[in-house]
């Protein structure tokens, strides 16, 4: 893979060189697919799942396995499902040269209109699908399904934010998938989300058709001294230097959250090669003043009294007890209040619920929170 100009990632794969830890992570993925039993991994939104799954594809690639990849997170429907799916097997699969791969797509799934089409930029030619009309994608999905069953090397994959499907408006969804894929020998998934309530629902609840189907695994926050070693390093490889109580603050400012992390060092990093003398605090600046337009519409989202809250816990960092006499007492809040707002600011995301208490979920909204209010 060609060397990113930055180090720090903040979007995409490339490699293990720019793959902080996770190793204990990476090996039970592994070993639990290489032992048939599928997986449920779940964490807050941005700590790292989809790195996790290519970097887990990454190392176990080989022509003995195939590989699929599907992101669920825009889909709104069953038909947007099975396009996504079908897409992203059709993409891993030998199908010969183009007009030989829409041949062989017309054979296999008979809800398909396959295409050929060239990208205008790039002069690349692919091939596209779409749902044919007055077809739901029931069938299309069960030619899927047997297409990878039949497959004569093990086939692993990825559903990427698998809690959408409970959004769809086919209340049948879990039910459907369900029933094809306890049924494969040959197939095995990881059915990854960042919704952690409604995933753990989805395979904790006895009334859910994937009730204990999986093995679970989920994401904590890396440890500090992994960090530390991966962040030192990569400034040390490009000729800067990073001490370890700039380090420190990163982590402690970022709540050890992965993408927060990989920002922030993404952006002290590219004002460091400009100017060695830049500080951890002219990167802060530098954040919030790009971030400042978002977080103030962020605000006028909410009522008086959820910004009230979500300030109130943005100062304190977390909070474990939030109908507390104190912290009511201290930020002029009321318990009545606290019950009435806590669950929509949870429900959008605003707070989240960890095992240290609650915080605001966007960290950078919260620390901007905290300075400018």
């Amino acid at each position: 893979m060609k060397k990113p100009n930055n180090p720090f990632l903040i979007s995409g794969y490339q490699g293990s060189s720019y793959f902080c830890d996770r190793k204990e992570e990476t090996q039970s993925l592994i070993n639990a697919l290489k032992n048939g039993r599928n997986v449920t991994l779940l964490s807050l939104r941005r700590m790292g799942k989809t790195g996790l799954i290519k970097h887990v594809f990454e190392q176990i690639k080989s022509k003995k396995i195939k590989l699929i990849y599907v992101d669920l997170l825009h889909t709104t429907d069953q038909a947007g499902l099975v396009k996504e799916f079908a897409k992203a097997t059709i993409n891993q699969m030998s199908l010969g040269a183009m007009k030989t791969s829409i041949q062989k797509i017309a054979q296999l799934f008979s809800g398909l209109r396959p295409s050929f089409t060239v990208d205008p930029l790039s002069g690349v030619p692919s091939v596209e699908i779409s749902i044919q009309k007055g077809q739901n994608g029931v069938r299309t999905l069960e030619e899927t399904f047997r297409l990878l069953e039949k497959n004569p090397t093990p086939v692993i994959v990825a559903f990427d934010e698998f809690q959408i499907i409970t959004s769809y408006p086919e209340k049948n969804t879990e039910a459907l998938l369900r029933g094809h894929i306890q049924h494969l020998n040959n197939v095995h998934f990881i059915f990854s989300g960042s919704q952690k309530h409604v995933l753990s629902s989805m395979f904790a609840d006895a009334r859910r058709p994937f009730y204990q189907s999986t093995q679970f695994l989920g994401l904590d926050p890396i440890p500090s001294k992994e960090y530390h070693a991966f962040i030192t390093n990569h400034f040390k490889n490009e000729g800067l230097t990073i001490e370890k109580e700039e380090i420190e603050f990163i982590l402690n400012w970022t709540c050890q959250h992965t993408f927060y992390i990989q920002y922030f060092c993404n952006r002290l990093f590219d004002l460091r090669k400009a100017d060695t003398k830049t500080t951890v605090y002219h990167a802060v600046v530098k954040i919030f003043e790009e971030n400042e337009t978002v977080f103030t519409n962020y605000r006028t989202l909410l009522t008086s009294q959820q910004a009230q809250l979500l300030t109130s816990v943005a100062k304190e960092g977390w909070v474990v007890k939030p109908t507390s006499k104190e912290f009511l007492t201290k930020h002029r809040l009321t318990s009545s209040t606290v019950q009435r707002t806590l669950p929509a600011l949870v429900q959008k995301e605003f707070l989240t619920l960890e095992k240290e208490g609650y915080r605001v979920y966007d960290v950078f909204l919260g620390r901007w929170l905290a300075e400018n209010y």
